[in-house]
C-alpha cells in the first residue's frame, strides 16, 4: 500500500472460518502470497490481527487493536473477509518554519490522523537469540520492563531447542523495548509416569543422559514420596523414554540394572563374580543384599563395595575405590543381589503439577522488537502539505498545496503496526 493511497485493502481470495483459538481456516485462500504477519482481517464487522501464517489455508489471529488485542472472543464461520495492512508510523518533512503552514501532522496527505503515530508502543516481534538445549516442552515466555503491559507470546521447540516465538498479544504503552524471558527447560511428571515398584520415571524423549542433574519441584502440591522439593538429583539407568534418580552424579553415571548373582557365579578361587554384559565400570559402587539368605563369605549384607578389575562379564569387589580385591570364601545363595548405590527409593507418585528443572540444559534467550514510533521502525512521509489562508480580497479562502516526492515513497507492509483507520 502506498502512503498516498486512501485505502488499506489488499487482494483477499476465498472465504474463512475463525475459531475461538484464533486459528483461521481458509477455503480457496492464498495467505502466503496475499497476507503477511501484522496485516488485518475484517470479518463479520470485526478486526483481527494476523500473528502467524502456516500455509495458504491456515493462519492465526488475535483480536485487532481497536478490539483490545489478545484472545479471540468472536468467531466467524465460512464468511467472506477483507484483508488490509495499516500504516505503521508516518512522520512529516517540513518545508518551512511557519507554524501551522508546513509540517502539520494533522495535514499529512492520505493518512488518517489516528495512524500518524500509532503502533509505537507495542511488541510486534520476538527473535530467538539462543535456542538453548534439552527442551522437551515448549517453555513460557514473559515480558518485563519497558513501561508497558499486556504483551504475550508462545514458543515453539524442535530438536530440544526453542526455534521460534510468536507474538499472541502486542500489548500497549511500551516506552522502550521490554526484556524477554524464556523459562528454563523442564520435564512435567504426571503421577502415572512414576513406577514405585521399579522406581523408574517414564518420559518420552526426555533428552537426559546418565549423570544429568535435575532439580525436583513439587509444583505446590503433594511431593513425590522419596524426593524433597527444590532438591537436585541425578539421572541414571537412562533409556530413551525413562530414567531413575540417584543421589550423586557419580552414582547416576555408573548405575546399572540390579544384578542377581547365583552361587555358581561366585568363584572363590579367583574372587571374580560373573554377570554377563554387566555394564559396570571400575570404581562403581554396589550395595550387596543377601535377600534374607546366606551371604557370600567376605561380604556383609547391606554394605557398599567398589568394583575393581572388571572385564566385560566379570568383576571383583574392594572396600575402597581402586583397593585390593576382597577374598571371597563362600558363594552365598541364588537370590542375592548387587544394586547400584544411591538409587532413590520412590514410594509415592506425587501430583500432576510436579516437574524437574533440567539443570544440565541451557535456557534459551530472545529479544523483542517494538512497533513503529520512538525506538522502533518508521517510514517518513517524503512530502508535505502547505495550507494557505487567504487575506485581503481572498479572505476566507483556504488553499492546500501538496508536494510529494513520489519517487521515494514506498509501501509500509514490511514494518506494519496495528491501527485501523
Amino acid at each position: 500500500m502506498a502512503l498516498w493511497g486512501n485505502k488499506d485493502s489488499k487482494t483477499a481470495s476465498g472465504t474463512i472460518a475463525i475459531a475461538n483459538t484464533g486459528v483461521v481456516t481458509g477455503t480457496s485462500t492464498a495467505f502466503t502470497t496475499q497476507a503477511k504477519v501484522g496485516n488485518y482481517i475484517l470479518a463479520d464487522g470485526v478486526d483481527f490481527e494476523i500473528v502467524s501464517i502456516t500455509s495458504n489455508t491456515v493462519a492465526k489471529v488475535i483480536m485487532g487493536k481497536n478490539n483490545g488485542n489478545g484472545t479471540v472472543t468472536v468467531v466467524s464461520s465460512g464468511t467472506s473477509y477483507t484483508l488490509s495492512e495499516k500504516p505503521a508510523f508516518v512522520a512529516h518533512e517540513s518545508a518551512g518554519s511557519a507554524s501551522g503552514v508546513h509540517g502539520d501532522s494533522n495535514k499529512v496527505y492520505g493518512v488518517a490522523v489516528g495512524e500518524l503515530t500509532a503502533g509505537g508502543d507495542n511488541v510486534t516481534e520476538v527473535s530467538v537469540a539462543n535456542g538453548g538445549s534439552l527442551y522437551a516442552e515448549a517453555p513460557g515466555v514473559t515480558f518485563t520492563g519497558g513501561g508497558g503491559s499486556g504483551a504475550a507470546a508462545t514458543a515453539t521447540i524442535s530438536g530440544g531447542k526453542v526455534t521460534s516465538i510468536a507474538v499472541t498479544n502486542a500489548g500497549s504503552s511500551y516506552e522502550t523495548v521490554p526484556t524477554v524471558a524464556i523459562a528454563a527447560p523442564v520435564l512435567t511428571i504426571a503421577t502415572s509416569a512414576v513406577n514405585t515398584t521399579t522406581e523408574t520415571i517414564s518420559y518420552t524423549a526426555h533428552g537426559l543422559s546418565a549423570g544429568s542433574a535435575v532439580k525436583y519441584q513439587d509444583g505446590g502440591s503433594t511431593a513425590l514420596a522419596g524426593l524433597t522439593d527444590n532438591t537436585t538429583y541425578y539421572a541414571g539407568q537412562v533409556s530413551a523414554n525413562a530414567f531413575k534418580l540417584y543421589d550423586t552424579a557419580a552414582h547416576g553415571t555408573t548405575a546399572v540394572a540390579t544384578l542377581t548373582v547365583a552361587t555358581t557365579d561366585v568363584n572363590t578361587t579367583t574372587n571374580f563374580i560373573t554377570a554377563t554384559a554387566h555394564g559396570l565400570v571400575n570404581g562403581a559402587q554396589l550395595n550387596y543384599s543377601n535377600q534374607g539368605g546366606t551371604s557370600i563369605t567376605g561380604l556383609t549384607s547391606g554394605d557398599d563395595y567398589y568394583v575393581v578389575n572388571k572385564t566385560a562379564n566379570t568383576f571383583q569387589l574392594a572396600l575402597t575405590a581402586g583397593g585390593d580385591a576382597i577374598d571371597l570364601t563362600g558363594t552365598g545363595n541364588n537370590s542375592q543381589t548387587f544394586a547400584s548405590t544411591g538409587n532413590l527409593n520412590l514410594t509415592g507418585t506425587g501430583n500432576n503439577a510436579q516437574y524437574f528443572e533440567i539443570v544440565a540444559g541451557t535456557t534459551a534467550t530472545a529479544t523483542a522488537v517494538k512497533g513503529a514510533g520512538s525506538g522502533g521502525q518508521h517510514i517518513t512521509h517524503a512530502g508535505w502539505v502547505r495550507k494557505t489562508v487567504g487575506t485581503g480580497g481572498r479572505a476566507g479562502r483556504v488553499q492546500y498545496e501538496t508536494l510529494v516526492a513520489g519517487g521515494t515513497i514506498t509501501g509500509d507492509q514490511s514494518d506494519d503496526a496495528v491501527l485501523p483507520e
